[in-house]
């Protein structure tokens, strides 16, 4: 407790990741990665493969990459990325301290502490006055980059927003809320599709709960989002036993778009 509770004081963030909880969730994230390394590691190669079969898609020579979501950087081959092409830009609401002591390494890495949904500020907003809830507005983060990958992000997106919703403004109608977080995704599909000539996605697609190796629930990730089936598949043994439930294991089922601008809508 008292590593993560310094890591909150120590992490810059602005108002919006405080606000809305984005602080506090990185915080928590690193905390279950130390305790889940093991039942993570897996995952964590999968994914790591996948950026790089991903990025090998690109223009052979230079370029700009971009890596929305990175977050901690557990999943993201930082060191691979920055030899492949002349730049790298890491995009989130939060670099932890670890992220960026590993950033510095790297002339050619730049940290954009951006809020890629566009939408937080305005909510806020909408939240103390009583308005409509806004549209996303992704941010321009500098052209097109030759490589861009959304790394375990998609699913996540609507979360937090529609935490901040229930609280602040109950009022807010099922329709309208589930409408706002159709947006969120659909609008970061679109939005990656424009950032990269070659858009990789990596997300969960759907979340288990499983009972000695039995599927007893089972829930879609992607929020309605229209996909193509992905390019490969895999399983992230995020929480098992007793992470969330005594007697439960979590389970998210992973895919991996290598190019969403080469595949059919």
């Amino acid at each position: 407790m008292l590593r993560e509770a310094w890591e909150y004081l120590t992490t810059p963030a602005g108002a919006e990741a405080r606000a809305f909880g984005y602080l506090a969730e990185a915080v928590a994230l690193g905390a279950r990665h130390r305790r889940q390394r093991a039942a993570w590691a897996p995952h964590v190669a999968a994914c790591r493969h996948f950026i790089l079969d991903a990025a090998s898609r690109a223009p052979a020579t230079g370029g700009a990459a971009l890596v929305a979501g990175s977050g901690r950087l557990i999943e993201v081959p930082l060191a691979e990325l920055a030899a492949r092409f002349e730049s790298v830009v890491l995009a989130d609401l939060i670099h932890p301290p670890a992220a960026r002591r590993a950033a510095r390494r790297f002339a050619n890495v730049r940290l954009a502490e951006v809020d890629v949904t566009g939408a937080l500020k305005p909510l806020d907003a909408a939240l103390r006055g009583g308005g409509p809830l806004p549209s996303p507005a992704p941010p321009d983060l500098g052209g097109r980059f030759a490589f861009a990958v959304s790394c375990n992000l998609l699913s996540q997106l609507p979360l937090l927003p529609l935490d901040a919703i229930a609280r602040r403004a109950p009022a807010v109608g099922e329709a309208e809320r589930a409408a706002f977080a159709t947006a969120l995704v659909a609008a970061h599909l679109e939005w990656l599709k424009r950032a990269g000539t070659v858009a990789a996605l990596v997300t969960d697609v759907e979340s288990l709960w499983l009972k000695d190796g039995t599927v007893l629930e089972r829930e879609g990730s992607l929020w309605g989002a229209a996909l193509p089936a992905p390019d490969v598949t895999w399983d992230w043994n995020i929480a098992p036993r007793p992470e969330e439930d005594r007697w439960l294991d979590l389970r998210h089922a992973v895919g991996g778009w290598y190019d969403l601008n080469a595949s059919p809508a």
